[in-house]
C-alpha cells in the first residue's frame, strides 16, 4: 500500500461512489476491509466513530482518517482529493450546461420530475439517520422533534438550533450522570448552569459578533463565498443534507444568490453524481461567480473538515470518551437530523406543485422504503416521467 495506490482507490471511489455518504462508507468497508484488506474491521469501526466527532461530510472524514492513520498526512490529503475531484468535475460540467440551457423545455421538464424525488430522498435519509443514530434514546428524539418545530415555526437558523441542542444535551447528560453517581442534584445543577451560561456567552461574543458583523463590511461575493461555505463546513454536524440545509438558508433566504428552484436543481445534480452530496457547493459557487466561484466554494466546504480532522487525529484517543464531547455530539446530531427534515419541508414548497409531483414524491418514498433500488435510478426514472408528462400535457 503506497500513497499513490491510496489516491488511485479514492479517485476510483469518487467516480463510482453513488448513493450518498452512507453508501460510500459501506463501499470503503467492503473494499478496504474485505477486498484489499488494507485495514481491519475494528479499524474501520474506529474511523467511522471518529467521523462523528468533527463537523463536515462523514464519508470525506472516513477517507481522511484512513489515509492519516495508515500512511500519514500526505496520504490523508490524497485520500480527500481523490474522493472529491471526480464529483467536482462532473458537477461543474452540469453547472455550465445548466446555466446555458436551463430554459430548454426538456431540461425544465426533467427537473420538474426530479425535484419531488429529491424531497423523498431527503426525508428517507433523515428517517434512516434518526433510526441508526438515536437508537432508543428518548431525549434525542425529543430534541429532534423540538428542532423541527422551532425551525419551521420560527425560522431559527439551523446553526443556532444545533448549538442550542448541543448545550442542552451537555447539561442533561451531565446532570444524569452525576445524579446516577449519587451527587446532590442542586450542586450539579449549579455547575451545569455555569457551564451553559459561560458557553453561551463565549458563543455570542466570539461567533455571532465576529461572523455576522464581518458580513456587513464585505461586498465582494468572492470574499463572501469562503465565509458562507467554510461556516457551513466547520459548524455543521451530521449528514451532508444538514450542510445543504445550512447553505439553503444562507444562499436562498439570506443572501438571495439563488432562487429556491435553482437551489433545488443544484441539489438534484449533486444527487445524480457520485461522491459527497455537499458537492452541490460546486454548483452554487459556479452560479454565483463562475469557475473561480465553484473552485472556491468547493475548497471552502471541505477545508474546515480537513483541518479539524488533522488536529483531532493528534489527540483523538484522549478526547473521544469525554462525557461533555459525547453529550454535545448527541445533541448536535439530534438537531442536525431534524434540520434534514426541515430542509425537505421548505424545499417541498417549490417541488410539490401539483398532483403529478405529489404522486412522484409519494412513489419515491415507497420505492426508497420498500425496495433496494439505488436513488440515482429513481432520479433518472423521475426525469423521464417528468419529460413525458410535460410533453403530453
Amino acid at each position: 500500500m503506497t500513497n499513490f495506490s491510496i489516491f488511485r482507490y479514492f479517485l476510483y471511489l469518487g467516480f463510482a461512489g453513488f448513493g450518498g455518504p452512507l453508501a460510500i462508507i459501506d463501499f470503503i468497508r467492503k473494499d478496504l476491509v474485505f477486498g484489499k484488506k488494507w485495514m481491519t474491521l475494528e479499524e474501520f469501526r474506529e474511523y467511522f466513530g471518529y467521523s462523528q466527532i468533527a463537523p463536515g461530510p462523514l464519508a470525506f472524514q472516513v477517507a481522511l482518517y484512513f489515509g492519516y492513520f495508515k500512511k500519514g498526512f500526505w496520504a490523508s490529503v490524497l485520500s480527500g482529493i481523490g474522493l472529491v475531484i471526480p464529483s467536482f468535475l462532473i458537477v461543474l460540467l452540469f453547472s455550465v450546461f445548466y446555466k446555458e440551457y436551463k430554459d430548454i423545455n426538456y431540461i425544465v421538464w426533467g427537473l420538474y420530475g426530479i425535484s419531488p424525488v429529491i424531497i423523498s430522498i431527503i426525508f428517507h435519509s433523515g428517517f434512516n439517520l434518526s433510526r441508526s443514530v438515536f437508537t432508543k434514546d428518548v431525549f434525542q428524539y425529543t430534541l429532534f422533534f423540538a428542532a423541527i418545530a422551532v425551525s419551521i415555526l420560527y425560522r431559527v437558523h439551523i446553526l443556532v438550533l444545533i448549538f442550542s441542542s448541543a448545550l442542552i444535551a451537555v447539561v442533561y447528560y451531565f446532570v444524569k450522570e452525576k445524579k446516577s453517581e449519587g451527587q446532590n442534584l442542586k450542586s450539579v445543577s449549579i455547575i451545569a448552569i455555569n457551564l451553559i451560561s459561560k458557553t453561551l456567552l463565549s458563543l455570542f461574543i466570539s461567533v455571532r459578533f465576529v461572523i455576522i458583523n464581518l458580513f456587513e463590511f464585505i461586498n465582494s461575493k468572492m470574499l463572501e463565498i469562503p465565509l458562507v461555505f467554510m461556516k457551513a463546513g466547520a459548524l455543521t454536524y451530521g449528514s451532508g443534507f444538514v450542510i445543504i440545509g445550512v447553505l439553503r438558508q444562507d444562499v436562498v433566504e439570506n443572501l438571495h444568490w439563488l432562487t429556491a428552484k435553482e437551489f433545488l436543481d443544484g441539489l438534484a445534480f449533486g444527487q445524480i453524481t457520485p461522491g459527497p452530496v455537499v458537492i452541490t457547493s460546486t454548483f452554487i459557487g459556479y452560479m454565483v461567480a463562475g469557475i473561480p466561484g465553484s473552485v472556491l466554494a468547493t475548497i471552502s466546504i471541505f477545508l474546515p473538515t480537513f483541518i479539524l480532522v488533522m488536529i483531532l487525529a493528534q489527540v483523538i484517543e484522549k478526547v473521544k470518551d469525554n462525557i461533555i464531547l459525547k453529550s454535545a455530539i448527541k445533541g448536535a446530531n439530534a438537531a442536525a437530523i431534524g434540520a434534514i427534515i426541515t430542509t425537505a419541508y421548505f424545499l417541498s414548497k417549490d417541488a410539490l406543485i401539483d398532483y403529478v409531483t405529489f404522486g412522484i414524491f409519494a412513489a419515491g418514498l415507497l420505492v426508497l422504503f420498500f425496495t433496494k433500488i439505488k436513488p440515482y435510478y429513481l432520479i433518472i426514472s423521475s426525469a423521464i416521467i417528468g419529460i413525458i408528462v410535460r410533453f403530453l400535457f
